[in-house]
């Protein structure tokens, strides 16, 4: 899914006026880089240890050897060069879901200006935004309702649940540690895993997250949560479509 961000500017410079399309000028184009960025950086995350293991035992890290990589991570302890590349992979992973994170935050303020909420009764706060403040601030307002649940449906979302939880945990409180390692339980796997830890929300509830597969937290679950997001920029598209100055 493809977000037209030229597009936007240009409607909003026509419909609002160049103050409002100045406003989103820096931030759209920041959404596209930290989107990148964060992709970068789960990449990144994979390809250090990839490298790792195929320095070792002399294979390409194109080899997907169950064997050797388990035997890698069973040596992990006495490996200085496997214990760096972990290192690097979970410095990685940190980078990339707080790049993502951030993104929720640019699209906020977005959407604050593309439509003009400085100008409603109780404006939320510009230094403060977040997709929560703005999803208030538009189920007062229905012709925004589009906008507003495509908003909601992120917030609900187990994608972004997760992803606030550990990003504000190791943000704020304490690492949560990423080890590399191998699981038999079922289908064989390896890789980095991050560990389980809680996470008290902003209504004060704390819940427990169970321990996740790096790669399945930054690529098919944050990817799912981007194309969310990318969604509600297409909305804000969709209901400058044809508007001009006089509407």
């Amino acid at each position: 899914m493809k977000w037209e961000i030229r597009t936007l500017e240009d409607a909003v410079r026509r419909v609002n006026g160049d103050r409002y399309a100045d406003e989103i000028h820096d931030p759209l184009r920041s959404f596209k880089w930290k989107s990148e960025i964060a992709n970068y950086h789960a990449c990144e995350s994979e390809r250090v240890i990839e490298e790792a293991i195929a320095s070792i035992y002399g294979i390409s890290k194109d080899v997907s050897g169950d064997f050797v990589v388990a035997d890698a991570i069973l040596c992990a302890g006495s490996s200085k060069t496997i214990k760096a590349a972990q290192f690097k992979a979970e410095a990685h992973i940190i980078a990339s879901a707080q790049a993502l994170h951030s993104l929720c935050d640019i699209l906020s303020g977005i959407v604050y200006w593309c439509f003009q909420l400085d100008s409603v009764p109780k404006p939320p706060p510009v230094n403060r935004l977040n997709l929560r403040a703005i999803h208030r601030a538009l189920c007062t307002l229905p012709e925004y309702s589009a906008t507003a649940n495509l908003i909601n449906a992120v917030i609900l979302s187990d994608e972004f649940t997760y992803l606030s939880a550990y990003v504000n945990t190791t943000k704020h409180k304490s690492l949560v540690s990423s080890t590399l390692t191998a699981s038999f339980e079922a289908d064989y796997r390896n890789g980095m895993r991050i560990k389980e830890f809680s996470y008290t929300d902003h209504r004060g509830i704390m819940s427990p997250y169970e321990r996740k597969w790096s790669h399945d937290f930054l690529f098919p679950e944050n990817d799912a949560l981007r194309l969310k997001l990318v969604a509600i920029g297409n909305s804000l598209n969709d209901h400058y479509n044809g508007k001009t100055a006089k509407d």
